[in-house]
């Protein structure tokens, strides 16, 4: 299976290595998202990126409105996990406080991301007169973890790596395909991952998955269509790159917020 390109967050230095801190950070999360790591690999292009969206992450606006529009979507809740069905998963219990972080984490990086992405497709088109952001103290809040750490999709049992097909984003005939990350840190458990993916085929084939999913692209454009305002940029390096923002923003990321949101509400209480 070929995958989408991405630099490692171990292997990311200099300038690249300063961003990777500051959506950390400014995200409110221990890990840098799939899309961001694969512009890190396009020259220039991760730079472009952060240069046009940095002042509305440091003022929390943009965190904050892409929040507001994950927890608000109606959701079609999957069956709750029950704990005494863990064990028998090889869930132990100092691994639902990690799985629960990775859910944490990635409800708060998906929506923030999203809405990154819609943004810099609006900037595609070069030079705009950006209006300038209310001067606002914002403090992000602090990452959740520790999470398990990503499987490495090259070394996969045949057994795993058939349950990451079942997932996986399908890519263009002949083109690369996104194994999500979050499913990368639950396949560190794979009998988990197995059930999950088993309670969200029903929403997946009852449509409920879809609505959300597009009710969640509806209200995250609106939200880029005003944030974008703020925003300027020259031409980008690669204006390649719009192909990719357009897959993940429009099927990649809000699908997995809607997943995301309908995995934590069905762990077992706390």
């Amino acid at each position: 299976m070929s995958l989408l390109a991405e630099l490692p967050e171990s292997s990311a230095t200099g300038r690249l290595g300063e961003i990777y801190g500051d959506i950390r950070r400014l995200g409110g999360v221990p890990m840098v998202a799939l899309i961001f790591r694969h512009l890190a690999t396009r020259p220039g292009t991760l730079e472009w990126a952060w240069d046009a969206m940095a002042p509305a992450w440091r003022s929390g606006l943009l965190q904050e409105a892409a929040w507001r529009v994950a927890r608000d979507v109606r959701l079609d809740p999957i069956a709750r996990i029950a704990s005494a069905a863990l064990p028998p998963l090889g869930v132990g219990a100092s691994d639902v406080p990690a799985l629960r972080a990775v859910l944490v984490a990635y409800n708060r990086a998906n929506p923030e991301n999203m809405l990154s992405v819609l943004c810099l497709v609006r900037l595609l088109a070069g030079n705009r007169e950006a209006r300038a952001l209310e001067p606002r103290a914002w403090t992000p809040p602090a990452a959740p973890g520790p999470l398990l750490p990503m499987v490495d999709v090259s070394h996969l049992s045949p057994e795993v790596s058939a349950l990451m097909d079942v997932v996986a984003a399908p890519g263009p005939a002949g083109g690369p395909r996104v194994i999500q990350s979050l499913y990368r840190h639950i396949a560190q458990r794979p009998a988990f991952l197995a059930l999950a993916v088993t309670l969200l085929r029903q929403r997946l084939d009852d449509g409920s998955i879809d609505r959300a999913t597009a009710a969640v692209v509806a209200r995250m454009n609106e939200e880029a269509n005003r944030l974008a305002d703020a925003m300027a940029a020259p031409p980008a390096p690669d204006p390649a790159v719009r192909a990719v923002l357009e897959r993940f923003s429009g099927a990649v990321i809000p699908q997995m917020i809607v997943v995301g949101r309908l995995l934590e509400e069905a762990m077992p209480p706390r």
